[in-house]
C-alpha cells in the first residue's frame, strides 16, 4: 500500500465521520397528531408532532401537507431554525381565523381557510406514507370545542382516532384550547348555513325547554321554543 492510497483513505474516513451527523437529521419522523375544524372551516388547524423522540428532524424545506380532497397545499418554506431540537415537539398549522381567537397558541404556520375537507379527506405528509390522516364522514367534530386525535401513528399511517376536547401546541410548547360558537344562532346542525334541517331541529323542539339554558333551539333564551325562535331561525336563513 502506497503513502498516496493511505492518505486518500484517511481523507475518505474523516470526510464520512463528518458527513454522519448530517446524515442522521431528517423529516421523516413527523406525524399528523390533530386535527381541528369549525363548522364554516374558517378556523381550522393541524398540529404535528415528532413521534420517536429525534431530535434531528429539523429538515422541513420543500415538504408538503396535502388535502387528497380539496386539494389545498402547504408547503414548508424552510427547515427549523435549530438542531437538536425537535424530540417529542409539535408544530402547529392554522388559519388566521384560528390565531385570532383568544387563548390560541401562536401558530408556526398559516393555512388557507377550508384546507381540508370537512366531512372526509386524508392528509397527507410529503410521501412518507407512515404520516397519513384519514378520516370519514362523521369522523370530524364541528362542534366547535372538540378535535379528531391519532392514537397510534403507526407505521401505516393513522388507523386509530379519538375525539377530544381541542388541545392545539406549537413549536415553542405554548398550547391552549379554543372554542367556537356556530355561524349564528339559528345554525342549530352546525353546518354553517342555516336551513330545512335546522327548521326541523327547532320544530322538534318546540314548546317549554326541559331546562333553562340547556335547548339549542331556544334562540331568544326565554325557556321555551316558540314562535319568537322561529322568527328568529327564518331571518337568518340561509349561509352564514
Amino acid at each position: 500500500m502506497t503513502n498516496r492510497t493511505i492518505v486518500l483513505g484517511l481523507i475518505c474516513v474523516v470526510l464520512c465521520a463528518l458527513a454522519a451527523p448530517s446524515a442522521l437529521a431528517g423529516s421523516h419522523l413527523w406525524r399528523i397528531h390533530e386535527v381541528f375544524s369549525s363548522a364554516d372551516g374558517s378556523v381550522q388547524f393541524i398540529e404535528m408532532e415528532e413521534c420517536c423522540g429525534a431530535d434531528n428532524e429539523t429538515y422541513l424545506g420543500g415538504k408538503w401537507i396535502l388535502s387528497d380532497t380539496t386539494g389545498s397545499q402547504f408547503i414548508f418554506p424552510g427547515n427549523l431554525p435549530c438542531s437538536n431540537c425537535t424530540a417529542n415537539r409539535h408544530l402547529l398549522l392554522a388559519t388566521e381565523a384560528f390565531a385570532a381567537l383568544p387563548d390560541a397558541p401562536t401558530p408556526d404556520y398559516t393555512i388557507t381557510e377550508n384546507f381540508f375537507d370537512l366531512n372526509a379527506d386524508t392528509l397527507t405528509y410529503w410521501m412518507y406514507g407512515a404520516a397519513t390522516f384519514p378520516f370519514g364522514l362523521g369522523d370530524l367534530p364541528i362542534d366547535g370545542t372538540h378535535a379528531l386525535v391519532c392514537l397510534d401513528g403507526g407505521g401505516g399511517g393513522c388507523t386509530t382516532t379519538a375525539t377530544e376536547v381541542n388541545s392545539p401546541t406549537n413549536f415553542a410548547g405554548e398550547t391552549g384550547s379554543v372554542e367556537v360558537g356556530p355561524c349564528n344562532p339559528g345554525d342549530l346542525d352546525l353546518t354553517g348555513d342555516v336551513g330545512p334541517f335546522d327548521l326541523a331541529l327547532l320544530l322538534g323542539s318546540w314548546g317549554p325547554c326541559p331546562a333553562r339554558g340547556d335547548c339549542p333551539a331556544d334562540l331568544d333564551g326565554d325557556g321555551d321554543v316558540g314562535a319568537f325562535d322561529l322568527a328568529l331561525l327564518l331571518g337568518a336563513w340561509g349561509p352564514c
